[in-house]
């Protein structure tokens, strides 16, 4: 009984999604429970046959669940391979930004597009991807991720995902009894910040609880019964400007306590006679845990940024991907590189698309990736180099890959040379395992923003290899000196 048990169960866990592990496991129940009925001697014929018959019966279900497995993961071979076709053929290094068919260029757009992240494609016109504000890409490394995206009509659809490192400084301490200074961001009254504050329209982005949930229209709030002297507020846990501390609301004359969705953040205050929200009928206050607690500092609108971007023509047959770094604002050059002397280090991010085709039996394997990126710079000598490793494929799996950046010049001005001093790209040496490909395609870079010790704080680049007549990859990366 234990037997069928254990094999019921081993059997039922395989499915189209399942490891080669659990089909094995699968098997062995399977062995094992024939293994039992026969070794039970004291068991009479009929309750043998019986088991007998739950054996196969379990057989025949694991040998579909086996052949609907095998369905899947030979449709799932093909839509990669095809997958890994169109991306191979789409990959290709960043070029400039001047018009061209080989043109394959990404920045940050002009003008009232200045957020956007433009595309430049061949010859056609720059398409602007705007932000996806409802899908999280994960930081890495520390430098900040963000998808974009757009879907032109007739022209495709652009994928985008940047990284850039916002730095956010410490705010001022929360609040006092006085006048805002250069310490304290507010003037707190009974220890309290008043509701000019907290229900502004301006300081929406700053208003966060639990207890605003919802993500459309208005939420009013069940007031409690009086207390003893008559008080029926309102108390929340929340924070406000990144402080944490507890809202307090008070009914006015429509005895309402309200929060509204804002365009960014939310609106507090009460509901009126038609069961609209407004600011006025309600007194909402926000009394911090600790009033010298540090608020929120305004993030940089300078800083730099990498990424890859895709292009996915109307009829899908087409597929376009590189890789760029961009400036938000005027980040600082390197200057004086010739003038240092010892070594730095740079250690960071790296993203892109990668594909492994083969139509022959080989591998198939495509998609996005993020990795590692370590650059030692030597400036006694004012060379570079560098190392992309610890990748991430599309399927959320490690690979045991690495792509070296063979050693640079770096210019005065921290732009990443060539060796001969020419401005030639250098080669890189795509490595899957053990087996290296020889040296190939390209990488570029540049120091940026010198620190107070004169050395560049931040490295940025792209690099694009190769893997014999199989593997395309192209990728940019984001360091900060250690």
């Amino acid at each position: 009984e234990d037997a069928v048990t254990k094999a019921r169960t081993a059997v039922a866990a395989v499915n189209t999604a399942s490891s080669d592990a659990e089909v094995m496991a699968a098997d062995d129940a399977i062995t094992a429970l024939m293994q039992a009925i026969g070794s039970g001697a004291d068991v009479s014929q009929d309750t043998k046959d019986a088991y007998t018959t739950a054996h196969d019966e379990l057989k025949i279900r694991l040998m579909q669940a086996k052949e609907a497995r095998k369905t899947a993961m030979d449709e799932a071979e093909k839509a990669m391979m095809e997958t890994a076709r169109k991306l191979n053929e789409g990959i290709s290094a960043p070029t400039g930004s001047t018009s061209s068919a080989t043109r394959r260029h990404a920045a940050y757009g002009d003008g009232a597009n200045a957020n956007d992240i433009a595309v430049s494609i061949g010859t056609a016109e720059a398409v602007n991807l705007s932000e996806d504000k409802k899908t999280m890409v994960a930081d890495l490394h520390g430098w900040k991720g963000k998808r974009y995206e757009a879907s032109p009509d007739g022209g495709g659809t652009y994928e985008a995902h940047v990284y850039s490192n916002i730095e956010t400084p410490e705010g001022k301490k929360f609040g006092h009894a006085g006048s805002p200074n250069d310490e304290f961001q507010y003037q707190l009254v009974n220890g309290e910040l008043s509701e000019s504050d907290t229900e502004a329209e301006a300081n929406a982005k700053l208003v966060a609880s639990p207890n605003f949930d919802h993500t459309a229209g208005h939420k009013q709030f069940k007031l409690p019964s009086p207390n003893p002297s008559g008080a029926t507020k309102v108390t929340f846990s929340g924070s406000f400007n990144g402080v944490s501390g507890t809202y307090t609301c008070t009914p006015g004359s429509n005895n309402t306590c309200a929060v509204s969705v804002a365009a960014e953040g939310f609106r507090l205050g009460g509901v009126d006679e038609n069961n609209a929200f407004t600011a006025a009928n309600s007194i909402w206050m926000f009394k911090p845990t600790d009033p010298n607690a540090k608020v929120m500092g305004t993030p940089s609108t300078i800083y730099a940024s990498y990424g890859w971007w895709l292009h996915k023509s109307a009829d899908d047959k087409t597929w376009t991907a590189s890789a760029f770094v961009a400036s938000k604002g005027d980040v600082p050059a390197a200057s004086g590189i010739s003038t240092l002397q010892g070594s730095a280090t740079y250690v960071g991010g790296a993203v892109g698309k990668y594909a492994l085709h083969s139509s022959s039996g080989g591998t198939n394997d495509a998609g996005h990736f993020t990795a590692k990126a370590t650059l030692e710079a030597d400036f006694k000598d004012d060379m570079i180099m560098g190392t992309i490793n610890e990748f991430m494929g599309a399927d959320g799996k490690s690979r045991n890959w690495s792509v070296e950046l063979k050693k640079s010049g770096i210019g005065n001005t921290g732009v990443i040379t060539g060796s001969d001093g020419t401005g030639d790209p250098m080669k890189t040496v795509w490595t899957i395992g053990d087996t290296a490909a020889p040296e190939s395609g390209q990488w570029s870079g540049n120091l940026w923003d010198n620190g107070d010790d004169s050395v560049p704080k931040v490295a940025t680049g792209t690099f694009f290899s190769t893997y014999s007549n199989d593997g395309k990859i192209v990728g940019a990366f984001g360091a900060n000196k250690e």
